[in-house]
């Protein structure tokens, strides 16, 4: 399953729709959702003919501010679960029947209103019993990472967002490839980049799909980039193919004091991201098996072909 998530900053023009076009064409995902249409459903039905996206769900916006839209491709089954000017909640269901909850999501603006779509989106997280992908425009930051230029966003803004994750158990899905989603396109000394955008998934997620990949995709006709979610986006040939690097855990090695102890250097190194603390233990397992085992397998071989 493909995941996108733009902010359009609203689809009243050609243009804006020819990128939406694009995007799709240029990306294939299966689930796509806008934040800030800036139109009704009836308004917006103009442009799911233009990308020939006629499944989906629209949030009429506001006047000519918020709206927000969740299309899928023919052949996805998807039921829309729930939704209000901040989300779009949906049950997706997989080609290995797997049922996975999917929620595009709008952050207020309005830092002091911010709180009422964080309480919306906890609302959500009670009735979720399924593995959950939440992706969208949260216009909010975790750390001074996120942030380029400009003043320093409030520490408590920060800690309320840590705050929402931490209640819901998401881990934040990193970026493969790019890093800020917005940027004020100001010259140089005003120029102010944050990484507004993002995924958030609940940890059987990245248990469940070890192969998760995220990404930023250039826009030109908006402030914010896309990003794009992709259960199956690091498969298996993207690793080099060196024995040293890639194994498959064995289960005699929990009694190995060494092993353990090199899980636990890599586990507990500086950072959070779920998905790094894998790789790193990852990298650092396979050379030891290697070093260790891979003797003994060789010997094996040798002697099954004599």
């Amino acid at each position: 399953m493909k995941f996108m998530c733009w902010n359009c900053r609203g689809l009243g023009n050609l243009a804006k729709i020819r990128e939406l076009k694009q995007l799709l064409v240029a990306n294939n995902p299966d689930l796509i959702f806008l934040s800030e249409t800036k139109m009704s459903a009836n308004e917006f039905q103009r442009v799911q003919n233009k990308c020939r996206w006629q499944n989906g769900l629209t949030v009429n916006s506001e006047g000519r501010s918020g709206g927000l839209a969740l299309m899928w491709r023919d052949g996805m089954n998807v039921s829309i679960q729930n939704y209000s000017k901040h989300h779009i909640d949906s049950m997706v269901k997989l080609d290995n029947n797997k049922t996975i909850r999917v929620t595009g999501f709008y952050g207020h603006a309005n830092p002091n209103h911010r709180s009422s779509s964080w309480d919306i989106l906890r609302r959500v997280g009670e009735s979720v019993r399924e593995e959950w992908v939440v992706g969208g425009d949260f216009n909010a930051i975790l750390n001074d990472a996120e942030k380029e230029g400009g003043r320093k966003r409030v520490r408590g803004q920060m800690n309320e967002f840590k705050d929402v994750m931490d209640d819901m158990a998401l881990v934040d899905i990193k970026p493969d490839s790019g890093w800020f989603t917005w940027v004020n396109n100001r010259d140089k000394g005003s120029l102010i980049k944050e990484r507004l955008d993002r995924f958030l998934t609940s940890v059987s997620v990245v248990e469940s799909f070890p192969f998760i990949a995220t990404k930023v995709v250039r826009q030109t006709q908006s402030d914010h980039d896309a990003i794009i979610l992709d259960l199956w986006g690091r498969k298996l040939k993207a690793y080099l193919i060196d024995n040293r690097l890639s194994f498959k855990f064995d289960v005699c090695w929990s009694g190995d004091e060494k092993a353990k102890n090199i899980v636990g250097r890599a586990w507990n190194m500086e950072g959070t991201d779920y998905g790094d603390k894998i790789e790193r233990v990852r990298v650092a397992l396979g050379p030891w098996q290697d070093k260790k085992y891979g003797k003994i397998k060789n010997e094996i071989r040798k002697l099954e072909t004599d």
